[in-house]
């Protein structure tokens, strides 16, 4: 009679990472626990289970190890508006929008944008951020973490204007195309003005941000940081 256990995964390509770096194609677990590697054959022949899977040659390896990551800093990210693959700046706005629409804040946050996969590969102003979000706080941070784009009121509430100076990076001024003054971009260190505005997390935004970079790293087979 065969062993009934929890779980048995057939026609597999498995990475064992053992000594040898040897390839099996099945396994059998019990209590989350490894009890037999081998060849499909081998482990039907002994085991069954409620739980078997054919893998038809896909490739599983052990749990892969993140040996540097910012994992909290994963999570909290998922509590800001997408702005990753934004192709203008009006998608950037859209997305703006409908997030706050969705999940109001006191303080407006997002992240990803970058001018570059723009057809107008230029800094953005805060022209449309100011009428769309006159009386909210609106950061927008970069894809690379050195800029932030931000609203008349971040600038107001951080106290920016144009005779600020910040050593190291720069706050963007124009005076072309009918525009001159502040444009809202703020580059490296001026950025840590309006850090210092943002607030707190809270114990829930916490628990939540833990919990969310729990369930991305596990989706991409992440069982260590």
């Amino acid at each position: 009679m065969k062993e009934k256990v929890d779980l048995v995964i057939v026609n597999a390509k498995v990475y064992t990472v053992d000594d040898s770096f040897s390839e099996a194609q099945a396994f059998a677990v019990q209590d989350g626990k490894f009890i037999a590697v081998g060849t499909t054959d081998e482990i039907r022949d002994v085991y069954t289970s409620d739980q078997l899977i054919d893998a038809d040659g896909r490739a599983i390896t052990p749990g892969l190890i993140d040996a540097h990551c910012h994992f909290y800093g994963l999570g909290l990210n998922q509590q800001l508006v997408n702005l990753v693959g934004t192709k203008s700046f009006d998608e950037v706005l859209e997305r703006v929008k409908e997030f706050h629409a969705a999940n109001p804040k006191s303080f407006l946050r997002g992240r990803g944008w970058d001018q570059n996969d723009w057809d107008v590969k230029e800094f953005p102003t805060k022209a449309e951020l100011d009428t769309i979000f006159p009386d909210i706080p609106v950061a927008l941070e970069r894809v690379d973490g050195h800029a932030y784009l931000v609203n008349q009121k971040a600038l107001d509430m951080a106290g920016i204007d144009w005779s600020t100076k910040v050593e190291g990076g720069e706050i963007v001024k124009k005076w072309e195309n009918g525009y001159s003054g502040i444009t809202g971009v703020l580059v490296d260190n001026p950025m840590q003005l309006i850090d210092s505005i943002m607030p707190s997390p809270s114990l829930n935004d916490k628990i939540k941000a833990l919990k969310d970079a729990e369930r991305i790293s596990l989706n991409q087979g992440l069982t260590t940081v």
